[in-house]
């Protein structure tokens, strides 16, 4: 098992360490676990469902999350953590996970889109707030099996307004565990100071300050409201050097995404 490990100055305020059973659902104490179609509009072509063929506990302390392929069609899973984050004035919050993102070789992966992402909770919570004006924090994501991430803020004021900001290719090491995690970071006394910090294994690769985006309600939404963290991994993609699977593309684990942990810090 791997606990959330303790981060100097914060408590933990949520978290989930995926303990339990070999091939038991995930938590859904913690999580949503969306059954839905393909997002075409991201190119997808995968379903996500329920099945614990798609999201299930290892039985040492991780969540698999396994995309398949029977009978043509490509399944998968996507998880929503029921709860959702906010930082207060004066205060840090940090979102985190250690995961690995599948081994088998990049010709076997085409197409595969692992992520660990965050939305702004208004989207959900009635208030008739969607996309990307909710506010959108990709902590991790990559295509293809490839050895790089890349870290993106999605904003807008609504409607198909649709801005981002993002991060220049962070590489990692595919065979091994990494630490991501996102910092919204509201010590400053002013908005246009604060700043959202993206980082790989304790080491800050990319920040947005409010000053960047320049607008004040638009700050508010994605650095002082309530975000919930998501994992998935989607077949089929518009990412960068994404696309579809291919006669290659290979079922199972392989191409998937394995997590230890997820946690949600709030500074003391």
């Amino acid at each position: 098992m791997s606990p959330p490990p303790p981060e100097s100055g914060y408590s933990i305020i949520w978290s989930d360490d995926f303990s339990g059973p070999a091939g038991s659902s995930p938590s859904s104490a913690n999580w949503n676990i969306v059954v839905s179609g393909p997002n075409k509009g991201n190119q997808e072509v995968q379903n996500y469902t329920a099945s614990t063929g798609n999201s299930s506990l290892s039985g040492s302390g991780a969540l698999h999350i396994t995309p398949r392929h029977d009978n043509g069609q490509w399944t998968s899973a996507r998880l929503e953590g029921k709860q959702a984050f906010n930082c207060p004035a004066g205060h840090r919050l940090l979102l985190q996970a250690e995961l690995r993102t599948g081994t088998f070789p990049v010709n076997q992966q085409s197409g595969i889109w692992p992520a660990f992402w965050a939305l702004g909770n208004d989207i959900r919570n009635g208030k008739g707030v969607q996309w990307p004006q909710c506010g959108e924090w990709d902590i991790f994501e990559n295509a293809h099996g490839n050895g790089w991430s890349l870290a993106t803020l999605h904003y807008g004021t609504g409607g198909s307004n649709h801005m981002s900001k993002g991060s220049a290719r962070e590489n990692f090491q595919v065979e091994s565990f990494h630490t991501w995690a996102i910092k919204v970071n509201r010590g400053p006394s002013n908005w246009q100071d604060e700043t959202l910090e993206w980082y790989l294994d304790g080491n800050k690769f990319f920040q947005v300050k409010g000053s960047d985006i320049g607008d004040g309600e638009i700050w508010g939404r994605v650095a002082h409201k309530s975000f919930f963290p998501i994992l998935n991994v989607a077949v089929g993609s518009n990412f960068p050097e994404g696309g579809q699977p291919d006669g290659n593309t290979t079922t199972g684990l392989g191409s998937g995404l394995q997590v230890k942990y997820v946690a949600a810090y709030r500074s003391n």
